[in-house]
């Protein structure tokens, strides 16, 4: 099987994605531990935490998650949010 050419802008990401001190074109969050993650909480967002279940929602997403994204909004209601599992469904549905 012949093997393809090294992508040359993928074989500088990854020479320099650890290496520079600081990384500006990064399109994800800086990992950390969940431990982390929970510090930041409060006792009460620890406990949801705890109560949470793994495992599928509806399609336009859960219930307490549309309301807390309404919630931000002055004028929003549940219903009229939508929520996506990442950017292609949100945007095969906009099309």
């Amino acid at each position: 099987m012949n093997r393809l050419p090294d992508f040359r802008l993928e074989v500088f990401f990854s020479r320099w994605e650890f290496a520079a001190r600081h990384v500006l074109t990064a399109s994800d969050a800086q990992s950390m531990s969940l431990r982390e993650l929970l510090a930041m909480g409060t006792d009460e967002d620890r406990m949801a935490f705890e109560r949470i279940t793994l495992g599928y929602v509806p399609t336009w997403g859960g219930d307490e998650l549309r309301q807390a994204i309404a919630a931000t909004y002055a004028n929003l209601r549940p219903e009229d949010v939508l929520a996506f599992a990442g950017a292609q469904e949100g945007l095969f549905w906009l099309l």
